[in-house]
């Protein structure tokens, strides 16, 4: 009993401690558009901020957002409403001189993005894999050195990208958010490092399939923070250790086409528990009852969209319900057990029968291939089947692989306008 009441106690205690780390975090884009703190000063000085409500003087003022969408208001907090590189704030009532600053605020940065680093170029701050490109951007970057077979990923000055691994980032000297300010080479409105600074990535933000096994973590759409593609088709397997239910919560949910949809299932039994469409706007956060979970994204073949971010969280038994729980009641979002099930189980049953269907006509082809050889060759030997006749279909069967397709180039890493 007692060492139960600590078991509980310990997990409870990491459970808060994840659900600080990724609260931390107020912001799921790149360059903080999506910031609703209450940071009210700009520069390194601390320059106070105008109230949004007293700059109509200014191209952006509450009058220029009437539906709130980009956050302006009766206050004199840091936005991005022009899709900035991050968060600012007028500084002066005219435009004359600078009356504008940038915010610098270290809680808003998204998950995977590990913060603005030092780099004074010999050796380099990264030391792994590294190449230039000018239609560089931060996926681009993380596609590359996750291909690499690197944890880590480095853009600098606009237009570098440099690869790494844990060793180095133990030993990178971190400098102010602020000064990792160059825009990217391929998308102006995302960070690519300063000059002589190092915007850093973890490998896995935007990856399309993902094994996860933390209490609390990130997905991201694929090739976030860019938009994800048509004709994509990707699975996360998400254990939660430990907890008895999942709460979900959607931080960006930006899917325009009806066609795409994200799923949500119960990793042991497979029943569908959460199906959301494109057009579609899911909850604020929703609780499923089960501590292991896969989600599919799959869009169709016309268009691609900008994505979505949501943040998991395991619950233990003392937390949960014996149902699935949502902020709203719609029922649009979560699924019957039952239906799903059935629903599942002729998925999966239609499937099998169409497996079994194209076996039998395989095997039937294999036997007439055979039956016409020895009609046609009846000295024709077992031992090598296919010395006697020319390459046909069937005698195509019994041709091996290749080992190799040819060795790959190397490719000068001072350069990656082929890669990227």
């Amino acid at each position: 009993m007692l060492l139960e009441m600590l078991w509980l106690f310990l997990l409870d205690l990491v459970l808060c401690v994840r659900s600080e780390v990724t609260e931390l975090s107020e912001c799921f884009t790149v360059n903080g558009r999506d910031y609703r703190g209450t940071v009210n000063h700009a520069g390194p000085e601390g320059t106070s901020c105008l109230y949004w409500n007293q700059t109509t003087q200014h191209l952006y003022n509450v009058q220029s957002d009437p539906d709130g969408e980009l956050g302006l208001g009766n206050h004199n907090y840091c936005r991005n409403p022009d899709a900035d590189v991050q968060p600012w704030c007028y500084v002066s009532e005219n435009e004359d001189g600078i009356y504008w600053k940038y915010c610098d605020i270290p809680s808003c940065h998204m998950p995977g993005y590990l913060g603005c680093f030092l780099d004074f170029g010999t050796p380099p701050a990264l030391s792994g894999a590294s190449g230039t490109s000018s239609k560089l951007t931060v996926q681009a970057c993380i596609r590359y050195c996750r291909t690499k077979g690197y944890q880590y990923a480095g853009v600098e000055a606009g237009y570098a990208c440099f690869c790494g691994d844990p060793s180095d980032v133990g030993t990178l000297q971190p400098a102010s958010s602020s000064q990792c300010d160059q825009y990217c080479f391929g998308k102006p409105n995302e960070i690519c490092g300063g000059d002589g600074k190092l915007s850093v990535y973890s490998a896995w933000v935007g990856a399309c399939h993902e094994n996860l096994t933390s209490f609390s973590g990130v997905l991201y759409s694929p090739d976030f923070p860019e938009e994800y593609g048509p004709g994509i088709s990707c699975m996360w397997d998400v254990l939660s250790p430990g907890s008895a239910a999942v709460e979900l919560q959607f931080h960006i949910f930006q899917i325009p086409d009806p066609k795409d949809v994200l799923e949500v299932r119960d990793g042991a039994s497979g029943t569908l528990l959460l199906k959301i469409q494109g057009g579609q706007k899911p909850p604020n956060s929703v609780t499923l009852p089960t501590g292991h979970l896969w989600f599919h994204f799959q869009s169709d073949q016309e268009i691609g969209g900008p994505g979505y971010a949501i943040t998991y969280r395991g619950l233990p038994n003392t937390m949960t319900n014996s149902t699935p729980t949502q902020e709203t009641s719609k029922e649009l979002y979560l699924v019957s057990t039952n239906s799903t099930s059935e629903h599942y189980s002729t998925e999966h049953t239609s499937s099998s029968k169409a497996l079994l269907f194209l076996a039998a006509a395989l095997l039937a082809l294999l036997a007439l291939c055979v039956g016409i050889i020895i009609w046609r060759y009846p000295s024709w030997s077992f031992s090598n089947p296919c010395t006697m006749v020319q390459p046909t279909t069937c005698s195509m069967l019994y041709r091996h692989k290749k080992d190799r397709m040819g060795d790959l180039t190397c490719v000068n890493q001072s350069s990656m306008k082929s890669l990227i």
